[in-house]
């Protein structure tokens, strides 16, 4: 069996799969680059992705999913600090990039150091777009292990700094020639583009196994007398909710229908208003998050159970070589 995991974005959201993935390592007694031979994270899944399958430097996982949930809760007031003379020169957000991109890079370059994306434990696949030639973008650990260019493996702060540029958040990353951009923009969740990898890397598999962890799913129910009559101004702010939900779902329908629900398992959670802000790092909306998220773990206790028998008792497999393009 292959086993994948996915985990979609949504900034300080990433919280709810962290709170997963300590469950999957208690349950288990195990670390999730060992239960896991691909990784898929955009956005703030990227962060998972990469802090999860970092190696130390006796070749085993440098952090716990303990370890990196701690992470968001140490710096995520930091990076999602606004201060009042931003605000103003970027008109709230309107005319640049709400957040300063200091403190991020700042917080990768502490917790992932120097490695580079080849050296990850697990094969991982990250996403960003480049908006210098308008293509999609995979970072991928098993295509960097034969691509040593500055772009192909680049540092894994450079990797997660590119998925995590969410536009009129974060600055987008240059890198050589490419201007990258969250992935989000086309692969909120990434479970689809997870699959096709592991059926590049393992075409003689016919079983495959795929954990799916949401950021939570935000409603914004309109009926049409309401936004009738939207233009530009009204739409600005609802479509990127609109885009993130429906590709997320439309993912989330097509891995069912590929997979089958015995060997695709999706953990997402409905928000309410009051958790939906992707950069709302107060204290209070984090506690809230975690209760949430706590509460869909006793929720669906039976299913990580199941998966996470499934996990444990499977043998490792050695990572497998892509040397093709990232995007074919």
């Amino acid at each position: 069996m292959v086993s994948i995991l996915s985990i979609d974005g949504g900034g300080i959201r990433g919280i709810i799969p962290a709170t997963f993935l300590i469950e999957f390592e208690k349950r288990t007694g195990k670390p999730i680059c060992e239960l896991f031979d691909l990784i898929a994270g955009t956005s703030t899944g990227g962060i998972l992705a990469a802090a999860l399958t970092l190696p130390n430097s006796l070749g085993k996982p440098e952090y716990s999913a303990e370890q990196v949930h701690s992470a968001y809760l140490e710096y995520s007031g930091t990076i999602f600090h606004r201060s009042m003379l931003r605000s103003v020169k970027t008109l709230g957000g309107l005319v640049g990039p709400a957040y300063s991109p200091r403190a991020l890079e700042s917080m990768l370059e502490q917790l992932l150091g120097n490695r580079r994306l080849h050296s990850t434990l697990s094969e991982i696949l990250v996403t960003a777009y480049d908006m210098a030639s308008s293509t999609p973008w995979f970072f991928k650990t098993s295509f960097a292990k034969y691509q040593r260019a500055p772009a192909d493996d680049p540092l894994l702060s450079q990797v997660v700094r590119a998925t995590t540029a969410a536009p009129t958040y974060f600055p987008p990353l240059t890198l050589e020639k490419h201007c990258l951009i969250d992935g989000g923009v086309f692969a909120a969740n990434p479970a689809l583009c997870a699959y096709a990898q592991a059926r590049k890397l393992y075409p003689e598999e016919t079983e495959i196994l795929v954990v799916s962890l949401g950021t939570g799913s935000a409603v914004h129910n309109r009926p049409c007398s309401e936004i009738n009559h939207w233009g530009i101004a009204n739409w600005a702010v609802p479509i990127s909710t609109v885009m993130l939900n429906a590709s997320s779902a439309s993912v989330d329908y097509q891995m069912r229908a590929l997979v089958g629900t015995e060997d695709y398992v999706r953990f997402q959670i409905q928000l309410d208003n009051d958790a939906t802000g992707m950069d709302d790092a107060s204290g209070e909306n984090i506690r809230h998050l975690e209760t949430l998220a706590r509460q869909a773990v006793r929720q669906r206790s039976a299913d990580i159970d199941r998966i996470c028998r499934t996990l444990k008792n499977r043998p490792e497999r050695r990572l497998s070589s892509d040397r093709s393009q990232r995007v074919s």
